[in-house]
């Protein structure tokens, strides 16, 4: 792998996890991975990626998830859960903040670490003031003045998101998860991100796996 650039490490050490523990429970020994296919996925792991949960996945935390991998380096991976809507409004986690139709939508449950601390992906032609590319349009806010201004702009509703949280993997963590059988890779698609069914985002994702699997 490549020397890790002065912005990625910053961008793992301010989440706060470069160097830490695990974040989640270890993978499920029950799902025994076809080494072939399971090492292809391990190989596909980069960030802009999707991550599928698997079937049966029995940790709650991410059990039908659908995650985009943000960052993903050797000093470990961060990602967001894009398919899990909260009953927080988004003007309940900003009340100082002038409403707006993208402070009307509700908050999504990014992952488990960290749930008090909010970042946004926005869909957009160009680059929002601090934020980070993913893939394909899609931009990641991190720091509250980035986030608090997405939400605060005229962007359809469809076009910003704000998560509570994220999911969090120290170094090599998440290439064995995954040579486990535990996630399946796939292509950032920035509709399935900013999927207006995000409750049956799973399904839809899960079953591109399958097809993939059968080819």
């Amino acid at each position: 792998m490549a020397a890790l650039s002065s912005p990625a490490i910053a961008f793992l050490a301010v989440l706060g996890v470069a160097g830490s523990l695990r974040t989640h429970p270890p993978a499920p020994q029950s799902l025994r991975p076809d080494d072939r296919l399971h090492q292809a996925a391990v190989d596909a792991l980069a960030a802009g990626k999707l991550l599928v949960a698997a079937r049966r996945l029995p940790d709650p935390n991410f059990g039908n998830a659908v995650i985009l991998l943000a960052e993903f380096n050797s000093e470990g991976a961060v990602g967001l859960v894009v398919n899990r809507r909260s009953e927080i409004t988004v003007a309940r986690v900003f009340p100082h903040l002038t409403p707006t139709l993208a402070s009307a939508g509700q908050a999504f449950l990014g992952g488990p670490v960290d749930k008090t601390r909010a970042m946004a992906l926005v869909r957009a032609s160009a680059s929002p003031a601090g934020a980070r590319h993913v893939f394909d349009g899609i931009y990641l806010l991190t720091l509250r003045e980035g986030v608090e201004s997405a939400v605060s702009s005229t962007a359809a509703p469809g076009r910003v998101r704000i998560y509570l949280g994220y999911a969090g993997w120290g170094p090599g963590q998440l290439e064995a998860e995954t040579a486990e059988g535990v996630w399946h890779v796939l292509a950032g698609d920035a509709d399935a991100v900013f999927d207006p069914d995000p409750s049956s985002t799973w399904q839809r994702q899960i079953a591109r796996t399958e097809v993939i699997s059968a080819e």
